[in-house]
Order: C-alpha cells, then sequence, then structure tokens
C-alpha cells in the first residue's frame, strides 16, 4: 500500500521513517530510502550512516548530494522497471514529496503519484514524509494527493520530560486498511520503535497525575461513590473538570455503574 504521514518540520517525521526502515530492513528483502530532504550535516548529526546505512547491506539510501538522477527521474527509473512482482516484499521511503515534484501543481504530483501506484501494483510497500499546510491541521498539496493514497496519519510530536526518546503520535486521517490510531517512543540512540499505550501517549501530566491519584483512592476503598471519591481527592462534587476526568477514563482504568440514583466506582483489573 501506499502510506503518508504528514506535518510540520520538527515533529519527528524523519526520525519515524529512520526507524521504520531499520524495523523494515530486518524484516523485508530490501529498503530504498530516497532522501531529497534532509542535509549531510543532518544525517552525521542523527549518526544515520552507522545506526542505519551501514548497519543493514539490504537497505539503499539515495541522498541528494549522492545522486546522479533528479528526483524525478529516480521515481521514473523505478516505475519504468515494476512490472510483475519486480518490487514484492521491499520498502521504499519518500522523504519528501514535495522533492519529487511541485505538490500543488495538479499534473506533476499527479505524474509522481502515479509512479509510486505502479511501484505498489509491483508489490512495493511506500511510504511518504509529506508536510502539513499553515494551520497543520490538513497536508499540503493537491486532491491528486489523497486521490492515490492508501492510508494517511497526521503526526504530533509528543513531548517526553526527562527523555531522549521522540515521541509521536499518528492520527488516521484516510484508510483502506482499517488503520487505527497509534503512538510510539523513538530511540534516537538505535532508531527501535516502541508502541506506547494511546491513552496515556494522549494524557496531559495533569491527567495522568488525576488517574494515579484515584487509582491509588480506589485501590485501599475498593468502591465508592461519586461523591466520596472526588472528595477524597480533594474535589468538590460539582468540579467539572474533574468530573470530566472521571468520565474520560471510565471504562479506561476504572468502571462506573449505577446504584438506584448514585455512581460507584471501581477498579478494572487491568
Amino acid at each position: 500500500m501506499i502510506t503518508m504521514v504528514y506535518a510540520d518540520g520538527g515533529n519527528g517525521k524523519s526520525w519515524l521513517a529512520f526507524a521504520l526502515a531499520k524495523y523494515a530492513a530486518l524484516r523485508m528483502n530490501q529498503v530504498f530510502y530516497l532522501d531529497f530532504d534532509n542535509p549531510l550535516s543532518v544525517l552525521k548529526e542523527r549518526n544515520v550512516n552507522e545506526l542505519l546505512i551501514a548497519s543493514h547491506r539490504n537497505l539503499h539510501y539515495v541522498q541528494r548530494s549522492k545522486c546522479e538522477l533528479e528526483p524525478f527521474e529516480l521515481l521514473r527509473a523505478l516505475s519504468d522497471s515494476a512490472t510483475a512482482h519486480q518490487f514484492e516484499n521491499m520498502f521504499f521511503v519518500i522523504d519528501s514529496l514535495r522533492d519529487f515534484a511541485d505538490v500543488n501543481n495538479d499534473a506533476k504530483i499527479g505524474a509522481v503519484m502515479n509512479m509510486l501506484k505502479n511501484i505498489r501494483e509491483a508489490g512495493g510497500t511506500v511510504f511518504i514524509l509529506g508536510h502539513s499546510n499553515k494551520d497543520g491541521r490538513n497536508y499540503q498539496g493537491s486532491n491528486a494527493i489523497r486521490n492515490s493514497i492508501d492510508n494517511m496519519y497526521r503526526l504530533k510530536k509528543r513531548e517526553l520530560n526527562g527523555s531522549d526518546s521522540v515521541g509521536v503520535i499518528l492520527e488516521v486521517k484516510k484508510e483502506r486498511a482499517a488503520i487505527l490510531d497509534k503512538a510510539f517512543d523513538i530511540n534516537p540512540n538505535t532508531l527501535i520503535l516502541s508502541e506506547v499505550d494511546l491513552i496515556e501517549a494522549q494524557a496531559t501530566e495533569q491527567d495522568l497525575e488525576f488517574v494515579n491519584f484515584i487509582k491509588s483512592i480506589l485501590l485501599q476503598d475498593n468502591q465508592l461513590n461519586k461523591t466520596d471519591l472526588l472528595n477524597k481527592a480533594g474535589f468538590a462534587k460539582d468540579d467539572k473538570s474533574a468530573r470530566a476526568r472521571l468520565d474520560k477514563y471510565d471504562g479506561i482504568y476504572w468502571q462506573s455503574t449505577k446504584r438506584h440514583t448514585r455512581i460507584i466506582y471501581q477498579l478494572l483489573n487491568n
């Protein structure tokens, strides 16, 4: 399939692509990373040669300064050889789409997308890095992009206090394969991906503090009604923020049941 992830610069798109390329190199026949975005200084700073390029013989890294072909021509050469099962069990990273054609030009970007579809039909898996528009809510470029891809995620960076890891949340924006929102931590020293619980990844520090406090109370008291639970946690029974957080994590960390006129809370086993 063809999957695109988009975000503003500096949110971790390339870290995700590096990590996915490493993941694919360990599991697939060949990986082709077509990088016409990152300068050599960034690759050196992130130690991409040692962590990725030199570590996997089946990973072929094409960087702008080392490529004799223009990005569009390179893609055309791959597309022209896309016959039968030529690219089966192969992974292609396009970093980034706007370096291969004007993303706002329907004809030019349409030609690029057709070439990527040829690679897909020859068995290839294509992963595209795109950029977001000014408000960050949508991808940058023509409708031809959305019409051609199979799956699309919006990437959001997740701040990780006291950690060197790069945290990302992927929100589904288009799907043909029943994909789901996901969260990952990427270790920049190893390029190892670790899936993170989505609920925890989307939670604020205040959310997590509230959850841990409520869990500790319910662990001691087993079951409490809403008023008593909020009082023990130091909140007024009509505190809208606290009540909203109780509802937000109901069925995730605790379970509420209605008994007559009262709502009783208990911890879930998990």
